[in-house]
């Protein structure tokens, strides 16, 4: 019997996972000023890790990005295939679905390290809903398009 992994193109998953990450990071950087709301899923990340304000951002990154890829390569064996629709669409739909079962783990925000000391904002609000929502559109939308154009058909 042959691996699931066998039967995607993993080496694509990993780079559109990880480009779509990037794409996540430049939309937070941008919806953060704009909302005046600061859901920093870096520091969400990495503040467990580590109280200095640049090295929790760093090692969220880190964590952020080994997500990513981790989703490129989950998106690519469950939804590449079944998902209707242009690549790019099925991506937002994948990466929203992740958001909206998780997203309710937030409401034990008040555990949070990086929300205890006022390093981040609350995410258990309209507001920070929102710019989950907007970076996982910007996320789903390139991991979708840059897996379907570098997969091996």
């Amino acid at each position: 019997m042959s691996s699931p992994l066998a039967r995607i193109d993993t080496r694509a998953a990993v780079i559109a996972g990880l480009v779509g990450g990037v794409a996540y990071i430049a939309e937070m950087e941008l919806d953060l000023p704009v909302f005046g709301h600061n859901a920093d899923d870096l520091r969400f990340l990495g503040r467990p890790f580590n109280s200095d304000p640049i090295w929790n951002r760093r090692i969220g990154a880190l964590i952020h990005l080994g997500n990513s890829a981790t989703f490129g390569v989950a998106y690519a064996l469950i939804a590449h295939d079944r998902i209707k629709g242009p690549a790019w669409f099925r991506g937002v739909i994948f990466a929203n679905i992740e958001n909206a079962v998780l997203y309710p783990l937030t409401r034990l925000e008040g555990f949070h390290p990086g929300v205890r000391d006022g390093q981040i904002d609350r995410y258990w609000n309209r507001t920070a809903f929102v710019q989950a929502v907007l970076r996982h559109v910007v996320f789903g939308a390139v991991l979708g398009a840059i897996y379907a154009r570098l997969r091996r058909s």
